[in-house]
């Protein structure tokens, strides 16, 4: 149903240049060449400095799908409907066959009509339109005949005016969590190497005396977990929770909860094996490094070392120690030949203990840091469904906004 006083229009005729795709090869890159962008591109703010650019000739025989300022980029294959808009600072710019430029005419606005085709119903329609299975593709064709509601102009200015705010707010949340993770890095490696102390809460004084380099095999004891046959029904769906890596990558820090769970006869017919509450879990296949803490007894599959701290060592500390850890484990097994890692070799891994208690300062204070962090990012999901919301009833007429005398002139 088209709401009062709007029209259901195709795309083509709210475009004032015939919608196209850009170059089919665009040949090696030339550092002093015309940026051109790619599919991978697409997808709101264009990072104008990672574009690849091509010759200048390329671009020239090319020069139908040349970009302005103010013109959408559409996705053509691939993740399909990603779109961006063309930003100012990008005066001359190209395509690749994968994309297509939509430059919206005057009796439209730009960012209403980008907002349209980020819009659920107009996905679904997109999607729908599309071929392939794998790797999705729509043609020129279809993506023309696409439709959408569009109300008098000064209601288009009106209603992205809102949506944008919307996505300012977005974009600094988004922001201040990339800046409270950088801040925590920076934390961890100088708070878990001994390069800044804490106050001890018992003396209020700064923490001193020398750190205890030992074996984390020497403070703490491991076990890898096993995995019973897939095609002994018995052996699943039990009380046991049974974790995997994509359960650590999934639920982070601390784990409850699997996807999947062992009875007892699964575990004792397997390599698995009970770890208490409280154990520190660490991926030694595949995400390598990888690292959560468990909230119940659970067991796990043998792609994960169960590590148990002894006294002079607390699990959080460890926890955050690893974390610590990961991108050099990364970066070495990157280096050599050595993909994954096994229980010796983290038995070997050196770990800089402090006292008890200092370990705990400094675990209290990189969690508060954590809560920081995941603070923003349920704000970033309550502001992202918020929009998503407001975009279903704005742009669909259910909802309409005031257009003052002055906006409307």
């Amino acid at each position: 149903m088209v709401p009062n006083g709007w029209e259901k229009l195709p795309l083509s005729e709210l475009t004032k240049e015939k919608i196209s795709y850009g170059i089919v090869q665009a040949g090696p890159h030339v550092e002093n060449g015309i940026p051109y962008i790619k599919s991978s591109d697409v997808g709101g703010d264009i990072d104008i400095l990672a574009l690849q650019k091509t010759a200048p000739d390329i671009h020239h025989k090319y020069r139908r799908s040349a970009v302005h300022p103010n013109d959408i980029v559409f996705s053509l294959r691939g993740n399909i409907a990603r779109t961006s808009i063309v930003p100012l600072e990008l005066p001359e710019a190209n395509l690749t066959q994968g994309t297509a430029r939509i430059s919206v005419n005057n009796q439209n606005d730009t960012k209403f009509v980008y907002y349209q085709l980020a819009s659920e119903k107009v996905l679904n329609r997109i999607n729908a339109l599309s071929k392939g299975s794998t790797f999705k593709e729509i043609s020129l064709e279809e993506l023309r005949k696409v439709t959408l509601l569009q109300p008098p102009l000064p209601e288009q200015r009106k209603i992205a005016q809102i949506l944008s705010t919307w996505d300012r707010s977005i974009a600094t949340t988004e922001k201040l969590i990339d800046a409270s993770k950088q801040q925590k890095k920076a934390l961890m490696q100088q708070l878990l190497t001994g390069k800044k102390r804490l106050v001890d809460p018992e003396t209020g004084k700064t923490f001193e005396g020398e750190w205890e380099e030992v074996k984390l095999g020497d403070v703490a004891a491991m076990n890898s977990g096993g995995t019973p046959k897939s095609s002994v029904s018995k052996y699943y769906d039990g009380i046991h929770p049974w974790v995997s890596i994509a359960d650590m990558t999934k639920h982070g820090k601390w784990i409850s909860k699997t996807e999947k769970s062992l009875t007892d006869e699964g575990i004792s017919n397997s390599s698995a094996r009970l770890y208490p509450k409280g154990t520190v879990l660490y991926a030694m296949y595949a995400s390598i490094g990888e690292c959560s803490i468990s909230t119940v007894e659970l067991c796990s599959s043998q792609a994960i070392l169960g590590i148990r701290p002894k006294d002079n060592l607390i699990n959080i500390y460890l926890y955050y120690y690893l974390v610590n850890l990961k991108e050099k484990i990364i970066l070495t097994g990157q280096q050599g030949t050595q993909s994954n890692l096994n229980a010796g070799m983290v038995k070997g891994f050196n770990i800089k203990l402090p006292t008890v208690v200092e370990q705990q300062k400094i675990a209290s204070v990189l969690t508060a840091a954590d809560k920081e962090i995941e603070l923003l990012e349920t704000k970033l999901a309550h502001l992202k469904q918020e929009k998503k919301a407001l975009m279903q009833q704005l742009l669909t007429g259910k909802r309409r906004v005031q257009v003052s005398e002055t906006e409307a002139a």
